[in-house]
């Protein structure tokens, strides 16, 4: 599929043109391509579609997007919040135009510039007249304004080419009615007065700047800029020939130099958006060895030619272990030599050595890279002070007090990059069927450029030497630091340089943040390993950020690249004792365990509760006023958790093991069990039989349980809670036990064994009520809600819901009302009241999502799905359903999800779509099958059999139907459909009785 915005908007499949009835669809269409391959929120989409949008602006929405994907089919994705249009790179003729004058500016740095202006009239004959004409909302407006303005500039640069090469007369007719569309547009009127006079017409040239002139004091009020006056003045003396070169003393720009096209884009951007009265100063930081003096001289040398007045470059050598800064008046010394100053006529005071450089470089178009400064003060002599003057400025602190510098903080090489710089340093034959490792590689020296330059040499002078050996040397720690050092060069010898330049405090919180086995740390974290006063952390942690030692991609938020945790952990461990670092980790650790009780513990709803053992209670943790508060803190929190789980499991921390996990337990029920989970949890198990920790095993066992319970097998969740229960019962804790006889309920009532699920919630609302405990009781009492359902008991299940929601919100309890929400909804279906159903189901998904409770959100989705479908409104059940699929889906719920398919097939089937209804519970019911989900598999065994019903086979229709019959519990509501249908031999059945939520 194509789309063309650059005109009228278009779609083109296999070459013919695509029809898109109505205005509103276009509109629609058109927000998603200017948005290509991101969400645009439902909310987004109403507001630009209507300036007073009507009640049902939501539903016509949804059929717009539904009218749109019978064109589109799979191009066009729903999520939970919105709508994306997921279009392959070239398939948008935008990005076609911008990847062509991209590779155009590519050609022109690498002197190639026949090719370039090819490139640019390529991507300019893309365009077939006004963006998206005819389509207007804010957001299209605002779109095509940045579209017309980059082809403006692309058609800027290509008369500049076209100029390189020689052309004038054909160029002259391209340019005048330019101008005339632009008059203000001072760069197209220099090229078209450049033009005139290559082609003798120097009269006609000055008219054009005296046009320009009175244009720019008539409509803004401006005399004409620096450019256009040095070209007016130029024509006027009859020497527009530039001056020639006073030399280069660049250093040689890499040939090998890879990537950073981004980063050149920028910086040579801001070089030329700088205004004509004053010099232009770029600053690019970043740590050591990611390629900063690298990219400056790469951008020097690029951008050479439009300074031909000289190129000068000094290293000040801000970050040396031994302290050999040069002075700022040393520096001086240096450059006014390159520009021509004998020595004896060098001033000796700063001052006069200052005033002289900026005199000499004055008037003249001059680039000078400062390398390597320590900080704003150590540089800011050396700047040149006239317009038409560029300095490249790089330090590996962030020089945030240099005046009038746009910045550029330099990261790691993105992977693609890095692998291409790897293959160019080491060979391509080298690599040759080793593209795994070589990611590997590059990913073990953390896509730092000067590691992967010394990893790649290495590889290269070892001819006995494989990627995968390499690899083996880079993975361990150890080698990893002899590896990348070569003769002078050194990783960490580089990297050791800035730590050199650190205050004591700085130091210690440096080497203390390397022991965070976790991705990020924020300040209540630093102040825990560091033992520090919160305010002490922070300014530590903004101060390593300003030194490039940190990264700090999100606010509050600091992560330290893996190769200086290395530098940082040596250093550790040679100037900390082992009982230093030991109580440090003691510190960090029981911080995130003190964090997950807190986060957790208005999330655990009844389930099994424990006190973390601490050693150390943090001082100071974030403050929580909500739910939702909790939950973002476990959303930032919870990898930087689970990398300590995993570490204590590996490193003799049991204590840690065991506690972490089973604390987070509420969040994994909340959010979905991730991929390691089992692993966690396996750890937790051993590290409690390991420290003879009873209870402990008997908590752990449940957690896993729990986890083992979202990829089925009933029989396994059922032994580990017997396990549980058991050693509950003998240690004699009451809601222990509860907690773990209503999960044992649960997984009873998952397996359709309702009177034992029924017997274990009482039992669990006894114990509660016996502790005294209000809260378990009302949850356990819910759960007795959801037996009494499925037993057809329909008046008493919705009074106990009905309770269960008044309590959860008189106690702001919001994940609890969510639950009796789902399960009034079900109810509600149930007795034939979808009306009812759907309100308290939308209720459902806006308070999920409100406070990011995952589960609850896909549960809602899917009932409001099957609620929609009954109540006809089939359109809305499909995209309701399949919102509530992707939710499951990426939450690892299975039975959720298969669930959620079925709902969605039979939303398909009443629709009209047999074929996809086919295919839907087909996998729902695989999944089943594997899961051992024998509730899940009846549902799909009916949903085939309506199928089969509605296909006119009635044999095959009755084999389904059997099966779902006899997988249900005898007393199941859900099982008398189909009963009813083998009494009856009927066809059809629209409605699905059963099922429910637990807590």
């Amino acid at each position: 599929m194509r789309y063309r915005i650059l005109g009228p908007l278009e779609v083109v499949s296999a070459g013919d043109r695509l029809e898109l009835s109505g205005e509103r669809q276009q509109k629609l269409l058109a927000l998603l391509l200017v948005n290509a391959n991101s969400v645009v929120s439902f909310t987004r989409l109403v507001d630009e579609l209507w300036d007073d949008p009507p009640q049902t602006a939501k539903r016509q929405v949804y059929n717009s997007a539904a009218a749109l994907r019978r064109v589109l089919a799979d191009d066009l994705a729903t999520s939970a919040i919105g709508y994306q249009l997921d279009v392959a790179p070239g398939d948008l003729d935008a990005d076609a135009f911008r990847t062509d004058v991209a590779a155009a500016e590519t050609a022109a740095a690498e002197g190639r510039t026949m090719d370039a202006v090819q490139l640019l009239q390529q991507a300019l004959a893309i365009w077939r007249g006004p963006v998206l004409d005819g389509l207007d909302t804010a957001m299209l407006c605002r779109a095509a304004d940045g579209l017309r303005e980059e082809r403006l500039i692309a058609t800027e640069r290509l008369a500049r080419l076209r100029l390189d090469l020689g052309e004038v007369g054909s160029l002259l007719g391209d340019l005048a009615p330019l101008v005339a569309e632009h008059p203000l547009r001072e760069s197209l009127r220099a090229t078209l007065m450049m033009a005139l006079c290559r082609a003798g017409r120097s009269a006609d040239a000055l008219t054009v700047f005296e046009d320009g002139r009175k244009v720019l004091a008539e409509e803004l009020g401006a005399d004409p800029g620096v450019e256009l006056r040095r070209l007016h003045g130029e024509i006027l003396r009859g020497d527009n020939p530039p001056r020639p070169a006073s030399g280069s003393f660049l250093p040689y720009d890499c040939s090998d130099f890879t990537g950073r096209k981004a980063e050149i884009r920028r910086l040579v951007e801001a070089i030329a958006d700088v205004p004509d009265r004053a010099p232009a100063i770029v600053a690019i930081d970043g740590m050591g060895g990611v390629g900063k003096t690298t990219l400056a001289l790469h951008v020097a040398h690029q951008l050479a030619s439009a300074y031909p007045n000289g190129q000068y470059f000094v290293d000040l050598r801000g970050f040396t272990l031994d302290d050999e800064r040069v002075a700022p008046s040393v520096a001086l010394e240096t450059l006014l030599g390159q520009v021509g100053v004998a020595p004896e006529a060098i001033p000796t005071s700063l001052d006069a050595r200052r005033d002289l450089w900026r005199s000499k470089i004055a008037g003249q178009r001059v680039i000078v890279v400062l390398d390597n400064a320590a900080d704003a003060a150590h540089v800011r002599p050396l700047l040149p002070g006239a317009p038409g003057t560029v300095a490249i400025i790089t330090s590996r602190r962030q020089l945030l007090a240099l005046e009038g510098a746009v910045p550029l903080s330099l990261t790691a090489l993105p992977a693609a990059d890095a692998g291409e710089l790897f293959t160019l340093i080491a060979g391509p034959r080298r690599v040759e069927g080793g593209a795994a490792a070589r990611a590997e590689v590059v990913e073990l020296c953390g896509r730092l450029p000067l590691a992967i330059r010394i990893a790649a040499s290495r590889l290269r002078h070892r001819p006995g030497w494989t990627v995968s050996h390499l690899a083996d040397h880079l993975r361990d720690t150890c080698r990893r630091a002899r590896t990348l050092t070569v003769d002078d060069r050194s990783v960490a010898g580089v990297l050791g340089w800035s730590y050199q330049h650190l205050s004591p405090v700085q130091q210690r919180v440096f080497r203390l943040l390397s022991l965070a086995p976790g991705p990020d740390i924020d300040a209540y974290a630093a102040a825990a390993v560091a033992d520090l006063p919160l305010f002490d952390a922070e300014q530590a942690l903004e101060d390593l950020v300003d030194c490039n030692l940190l990264d700090q991609r999100t606010a509050n938020r600091y992560l330290m690249h893996d190769l200086l945790k290395d530098c940082g952990r040596a250093l550790a461990e040679s100037s900390d004792t082992a009982a230093d670092l030991t109580a440090a980790r003691g510190r960090l650790f029981d911080y995130y365990l003190h964090l997950a009780d807190v986060c957790c513990r208005p999330l655990t709803m009844g389930r099994q509760r424990f006190e973390p053992e601490l050693r150390y209670r943090p001082a100071v943790v974030p403050a929580s006023t909500s739910d939702t508060d909790d939950v973002d803190r476990l959303n930032r929190e919870h990898r930087n958790m689970v990398a300590v789980a995993q570490f204590a499991a590996t490193h003799d921390w049991p204590g840690h093991a065991w506690q972490l996990p089973c604390l987070l337990t509420p969040y994994f029920v909340q959010l979905g069990y991730r991929a390691d989970s089992l692993e966690l949890f396996d750890g937790a198990l051993r590290a409690t039989r390991r420290l003879g920790h009873r209870r402990g095993e008997s908590i752990a066992l449940a957690s896993m349980a729990r986890a083992k319970r979202e990829h089925g097998g009933h029989s396994e969740v059922m032994a580990l809670l017997d396990q549980a229960i058991a050693i509950s019962a003998d240690l004699g804790d009451d809601m222990l036990l509860a907690a773990q006889k209503s999960d044992l309920g649960e997984i009873q009532f998952r397996a359709g064994l309702l009177r034992d699920a029924g017997a274990n919630f009482a039992d669990a609302r006894d114990l509660a009520l016996r502790a005294g405990d209000v809260e378990s009781q009302v949850n356990f009492t819910l759960n007795l809600g959801v037996i009494q359902c499925n037993l057809g008991d329909f008046t008493a299940a919705l009074d106990s819901f009905a309770q269960a929601q008044a309590h959860y919100q008189r106690t702001n309890r919001t994940t609890g009302e969510v639950v009796a929400l789902i399960n009034i909804g079900w109810v509600s279906h149930a007795k034939d009241n979808d009306e009812h159903a759907a309100d308290h189901l939308r209720r459902a998904v806006a308070l999920s999502r409100g406070i990011g409770f995952t589960r609850g959100e896909g549960l809602a989705l899917a009932w409001l799905g099957v609620a929609l479908r009954c109540l006809g409104r089939l359109g809305e059940a499909i995209e309701t359903g399949s919102a509530a699929v992707t939710v499951v889906h990426l939450a690892g719920m299975r039975e959720a999800e298969c669930d959620a398919l079925i709902g969605l097939a039979e939303s398909y089937f009443a629709a009209g779509k047999p074929d996809l209804a086919r295919s839907t519970v087909t996998k729902a019911h695989t999944m089943a099958l594997d899961g051992d989900l024998s509730l899940a598999e009846a549902r799909a065994e009916e949903c085939l059999a309506h199928l089969a019903a509605a296909e006119g086979d009635d044999t095959r229709a009755r084999d389904h139907w059997r099966r779902a019959l006899a997988m249900y519990p005898t007393e199941s509501a859900e099982a008398e459909n189909p009963r009813v249908h083998l009494a009856a031999s009927e066809a059809t059945c629209q409605r699905c009785r059963g099922r429910g939520l637990t807590r």
